[in-house]
């Protein structure tokens, strides 16, 4: 969009707005004290670190191939990859804002760029969502019933007999339980190779994303006059 003053064509950018800037319009600051927005290459970084924290699976599988689940080995492995799913869900959450700028300030190219990232990020946050985390959430928080477990009865100061219950949390259905835990177990490498494979094309996402906003922001300087 040509500048109302000079003539000249604005200059497309390839980030969003820097934290601690003051608008040039308003003059007031939209930095927050004590905080500091993460760029896409801090999450980039952050999602290599996740991507290298992925638990690896025992040689055994979980003791499948002997016949013997270790069901400990397997709920500390579905709450560590869970651990890791929950950071990267709020690293997705990250993007936009690392991404942003206001759309008039935006070329019709950057803007494509910008929806074709958050697809990218959309479809892998909906197949790790649709394919990994119901595994992991049958082992760490099965279906429970909130039930009396006993009856405590004791007298008042009036001689009167006091009934209290004593609640407790049981399994609605203990076999489908052990059948989750075969059922991870038996899954924990493909389920293992989602997550690493979206990790992957995410990053892959972030580079091509930051190569076209490189090359959109090079087009426009050369139609700058």
């Amino acid at each position: 969009m040509p500048d109302p003053k000079t003539g000249k064509k604005r200059k497309a950018s390839d980030s969003g707005d820097s934290s601690g800037k003051k608008s040039k319009d308003t003059g007031v600051s939209t930095s927050i004290e004590g905080f500091s927005p993460l760029s896409l290459d801090d999450i980039r970084a952050k999602m290599q670190g996740l991507a290298a924290k992925v638990p690896e699976i025992p040689d055994d599988t979980f003791g499948l191939t002997k016949g013997e689940l270790h069901e400990a080995l397997i709920k500390e492995w579905a709450a560590t990859l869970q651990a890791i799913l929950e950071e990267f869900n709020l690293l997705v959450c990250c993007v936009a804002t690392a991404c942003y700028r206001w759309g008039t300030d935006r070329s019709g190219a950057s803007d494509q760029n910008v929806s074709l990232l958050s697809g990218e990020l959309g479809a892998s946050q909906d197949q790790i969502a649709s394919t990994v985390t119901p595994r992991l959430t049958n082992i760490l928080a099965p279906v429970v019933d909130l039930v009396i477990d006993k009856v405590v009865t004791t007298k008042n100061e009036k001689g009167e007999e006091v009934k209290e219950n004593k609640f407790t949390r049981k399994l609605v259905d203990p076999d489908f339980v052990v059948l989750c835990h075969r059922i991870l177990a038996r899954n924990a490498h493909m389920l293992r190779q989602v997550v690493l494979s979206n990790f992957q094309k995410i990053l892959k996402s972030l580079n091509d994303y930051l190569k076209a906003q490189k090359n959109d922001t090079q087009h426009s300087r050369g139609f700058t006059y």
